[in-house]
């Protein structure tokens, strides 16, 4: 079987058969899809790959760290949650905080990241662009050269050709090389 882990960002509660005796529980999300909703928005975890809240899934637990003492009902025998109840208590570790997949930024920060990423996208274009120019005019030159060396008899027409065949191949090959992968 499978151990369940609390779904908290950073936090490292797995449900044992000892986790009880410390006094951890653990806890499913709400049915209520309003309440649930809540409990997901308190926990400010992104899902990177759906971009957007990540969302639990059927079994997925929060455990007892995440909400105050007065969260609970203790007068049954199993201690449970009283209806309603938000989680509260949550430290993502600092290393975390820098990523959006930990902490929902507002979108004052989430403009000014993209607008950097944006910025960073038009230079590397201007500098892949002045790499292809440059890239050209080598390969013009070079063409020039082979060229010139088989009008004034230098190198045959057959040598002259795998030249080219062959200057074509590595500017491409350079390009894929550099640029693509």
């Amino acid at each position: 079987i499978m151990v369940k882990c609390c779904s908290a960002i950073g936090c490292a509660s797995r449900c044992l058969p000892n986790s009880k005796l410390k006094g951890l529980t653990f806890h499913v999300f709400p049915t209520d899809e309003n309440v649930k909703r809540k409990w997901v928005l308190a926990m400010k975890r992104l899902d990177v790959n759906a971009a957007g809240i990540w969302e639990p899934k059927k079994g997925d637990v929060l455990c007892s760290r995440h909400f105050k003492k007065t969260d609970f009902d203790r007068s049954a025998p199993n201690i449970k949650l009283k209806p309603g109840v938000i989680p509260s208590i949550f430290d993502s570790p600092s290393h975390l905080q820098e990523h959006s997949y930990s902490v929902m930024d507002s979108p004052k920060k989430l403009k000014h990241k993209l607008d950097h990423v944006i910025s960073e996208l038009e230079d590397t274009k201007k500098s892949l662009r002045n790499v292809l120019d440059r890239e050209k005019r080598f390969q013009k030159s070079l063409r020039k050269t082979i060229r010139e060396l088989k009008d004034d008899c230098l190198i045959s027409q057959e040598t002259a050709n795998r030249l080219e065949a062959f200057c074509w191949e590595c500017c491409q090959e350079s390009i894929e090389r550099d640029y693509i992968s």
